[in-house]
């Protein structure tokens, strides 16, 4: 398991929005075999200001309509659930990852979901786990690549079921251009 393919979820689309969950797939681009995985709903103080976007909050309030599975979890404001502090979140990814070394890292976009996490490392002092060019863009895949079926299993907008599907997408991509 060579690669990482990293999901998030969050309340808006700049890169200093507030991240609900972050999902991690390690996988065989080959093989499209998952390996280690890491799930981590992020605390929300109910005192706290944060960022976020009005699309994406419209965007939320939907799925609590359409996907209500999808809300499982993301709220987290509770001190008793299984959420953790963002800093602690970052030091689980620099944990997992340098356990796993993944030669690249992949993403629904390397200044979203790749772009915010690294603004999170900075600004919390926390060296970032991966090499500056070892990051991949699943959406310039998705371009060249063209419309692929790859079943989805599990909740739409699970952080870690999406990084699952993700890497599944991936690797059947790489598959049809390569072959």
């Amino acid at each position: 398991m060579k690669e990482l393919s990293i999901d998030l979820e969050t309340l808006g689309t700049l890169v200093d929005s507030q991240i609900l969950s972050i999902g991690l797939a390690m996988f065989n681009k080959n093989t499209g075999k998952i390996g280690n995985t890491l799930y981590l709903p992020i605390y929300i103080d109910n005192d706290w200001q944060i960022n976020a976007t009005i699309g994406t909050i419209k965007f939320w309030t939907q799925q609590a309509v359409n996907n209500p599975e999808a809300l499982k979890g993301l709220f987290n404001y509770k001190q008793d659930s299984d959420s953790i502090m963002l800093p602690d979140a970052l030091v689980d990814i620099q944990v997992f990852v340098e356990a796993n070394k993944p030669d690249t890292v992949w993403a629904n976009g390397t200044k979203f979901d790749l772009g915010m996490l690294e603004r999170q490392f900075q600004l919390n002092d926390i060296k970032i786990p991966w090499n500056h060019n070892s990051d991949r863009c699943m959406r310039t895949l998705r371009q060249f690549a063209g419309n692929i079926e790859v079943d989805y299993k599990g909740v739409s907008h699970n952080a870690l079921d999406d990084a699952i599907w993700q890497a599944k997408y991936i690797s059947a991509a790489i598959t049809k251009l390569f072959n």
